[in-house]
């Protein structure tokens, strides 16, 4: 069995006993590919923005544990100690007096206290940090689907320049064996000198062309490696083509089926953590609008005094009780933290409704442009036959010496950028495919 053969029924082994996903990975690591969901995964692990913001979410976390129940009493231990200078006294008899305690007192004890009524006030802060966490959660799950963007966005860059690279380079080749040709023509005296000025002309502006292009991939990938600080991106050979990467293929089919999906603005990531912002901050306007009325709190004590007293011992007391405090003037405090609260709530109510229509209009460009750039595929197609033939045609004719070599050269890069445009239109679909599904949160 040849080695090809061997590759066939391997593959089909591999078939029969894994999944899809296994296989494409288990493929992708035999054929040395560099796939897009192995960046995004390590992208994920290694990001220190999203590792920033995740911690700014357990923040939020543990601030909202912080605030305990309306009906969760607290216990403290307590303790005091004074020295007073005067003792209270009283003349008993001639020559004899009662001191009412010692110039040393002192209490210690435990002392249980709890909230029985504050209208709902800590509730509403309890609402309000609820709405705050939310909305930092959906803050982080924003930040994550943009850098995924960012992504996918320089991937595609770099697939779509290697498609161009492909196409240079095959130009490239056909050039170099034109202008052979032409110098063969010359040297039968048949052929000018502004031919090949023309010829030697097209192949250093395509050598020039896979220069710049080498070096766009080179930048693509730096890029891509300070997004994901992944080590195998940074020393992949990506110039000469030892690392390969999917292909625009691949990737359109990954992301098709975000043209498909009904998408709802409210859903997005960057929308909802407005919103539960502005809710956090009515509700914390509502707490803040309850601290005008009554507070009632219970407190239990029991303690160990001394004085007791004109008896100069220690004793045990037990006390209970029920305080009740309430504003009754603040200079507008409370009244001005209110508005602040309401209008800040307000603002980004507004933002959140902007940006939900700022999304809509996305979406629904972002589809009517795929639309249209899937009709254009078949008019391309056409358009690179046609410049082909042309192209064939013209050189033929020059072999014929019915035409220059410049006319030659025009139907070349005639013909090269109408292939060009093909794998162009195929990006602009992945790129409004990409932009749908970071929309999505995907």
């Amino acid at each position: 069995m040849t080695a090809g053969n061997y590759l066939k029924v391997l593959i089909f082994l591999i078939a029969l006993s894994s999944s899809p996903l296994a296989i494409s990975e288990e493929l992708a690591k035999s054929l040395n590919v560099l796939t897009l969901r192995e960046l995004e995964s390590e992208m994920i692990n290694q990001s220190l923005d999203i590792k920033i913001k995740s911690y700014e979410v357990d923040a939020a976390k543990e601030k909202r544990e912080a605030l305990p129940s309306n009906y969760i009493p607290r216990l403290t231990l307590d303790g005091n100690f004074k020295y007073l200078s005067e003792i209270p006294e009283i003349n008993m008899a001639p020559g004899r007096t009662l001191k009412f305690g010692d110039n040393k007192n002192y209490s210690i004890g435990p002392t249980l206290s709890m909230t029985i009524f504050d209208f709902n006030s800590k509730e509403n802060f309890q609402t309000s940090l609820d709405k705050n966490l939310s909305s930092k959660e959906n803050e982080a799950k924003g930040l994550k689907a943009n850098i995924l963007f960012k992504v996918r966005f320089h991937y595609l860059n770099i697939v779509f320049l290697q498609e161009k690279r492909n196409l240079i380079s095959e130009s490239l080749k056909v050039a170099n064996k034109q202008l052979k040709d032409v110098i063969a023509k010359n040297r039968f005296g048949s052929g000018s000198k502004l031919d090949l000025l023309t010829a030697q002309k097209e192949v250093h502006e395509l050598e020039l062309q896979l220069k710049e292009i080498n070096f766009n991939v080179t930048a693509e990938q730096t890029e891509l490696y300070k997004i994901t600080f992944y080590q195998k991106i940074k020393n992949a050979d990506l110039i000469g083509n030892t690392n390969r990467l999917e292909n625009l293929n691949d990737l359109q089919s990954r992301f098709m089926n975000y043209k498909q999906f009904v998408q709802d603005a409210g859903s997005n990531a960057k929308v909802k953590s407005m919103k539960d912002l502005s809710d956090s901050f009515e509700s914390h306007a509502q707490s803040i609008s309850k601290q005008r009325y009554p507070k009632i709190n219970l407190i239990a004590r029991t303690s160990l005094d001394y004085p007791n007293g004109p008896d100069l011992t220690a004793f045990n007391q037990n006390t209970i009780g029920v305080s009740l405090s309430m504003p009754l003037f603040d200079g507008g405090e409370i009244s001005h933290n209110v508005n602040e609260k309401k209008l800040q709530a307000m603002a980004l109510k507004t933002q959140a409704i902007n940006e939900e229509r700022n999304i809509n209009e996305s979406i629904f460009l972002a589809t009517k442009r795929i639309e249209n750039l899937q009709e254009q595929n078949e008019i391309i197609q056409k358009k690179i036959d046609e410049s082909s033939e042309i192209a064939h045609l013209m050189y033929k004719s020059y072999q014929d010496g019915r035409a220059t070599f410049i006319e030659v050269e025009r139907a070349n890069v005639k013909r090269r950028e109408s292939k060009l445009s093909l794998s162009s239109n195929q990006y602009q679909i992945i790129l409004n495919l990409i932009q749908l599904a970071n929309v999505a949160g995907e």
